[in-house]
């Protein structure tokens, strides 16, 4: 499921482009591979959004092995421009901004379900500056943004054939209880039968 949603998100943000729905062309769309680095002159070009899972958390049990988890995915928002700092946050009449970009990001994922059951829509939480005024290539200002995403869903947690009841699994519950004071034998007596997963 992680690699779906990853792809899902991708390509609705290639479609958006494909669709016109923002007056910029991103020049990189991509799943996140450690192409931004902090050290490093970036190789890919710019304006750019990658995405990138980040991990999740079990929320509740909801039955033998189904577990709703809520998952987080981030878009990194790379925009770059030879003018200045202020032009790669705010755009200007040649580039896109990464404020511009990340804001249509959001409107573009907000609230989406990407053709998948999902307990919860997609859900921005925020929007976090990773660089500016960074200029790895020595000469273009940078600008990258982060802006995480969380998703609640059902997963199955096991395998369906480890779900399949063995010789070794617990298949039966038996109870006894003792009314009787000083008596070994149980006075009334249950045995539950566990049915199969």
């Amino acid at each position: 499921m992680i690699a779906e949603f990853e792809d899902a998100i991708i390509a609705r943000i290639k479609d958006g482009q494909d669709k016109k729905l923002w007056p910029y062309r991103l020049a990189t769309i991509d799943s996140y591979g450690g192409q931004i680095d902090e050290s490093s002159q970036s190789t890919f070009q710019f304006p750019a959004v990658f995405v990138a899972f980040i991990g999740w958390k079990r929320e509740r049990v909801a039955g033998e092995r189904t577990r709703i988890v809520r998952a987080k995915y981030a878009l990194y928002v790379a925009a770059r421009n030879p003018r200045n700092e202020r032009s790669t946050r705010h755009g200007d009449k040649h580039e896109p901004g990464s404020f511009q970009i990340a804001e249509d990001m959001i409107a573009l994922l907000e609230n989406q379900k990407l053709g998948f059951p999902l307990t919860q829509p997609l859900e921005h939480t925020e929007i976090e500056t990773l660089f500016v005024a960074r200029r790895s290539d020595g000469a273009n200002a940078e600008s990258i943004l982060a802006v995480p995403f969380d998703i609640t869903f059902g997963w199955k947690a096991a395998l369906p054939e480890c779900a399949t009841p063995s010789a070794d699994d617990w298949m039966r519950t038996g109870q006894g209880f003792y009314l009787s004071p000083g008596d070994d034998q149980p006075d009334l007596g249950a045995d539950i039968e566990h049915v199969q997963p």
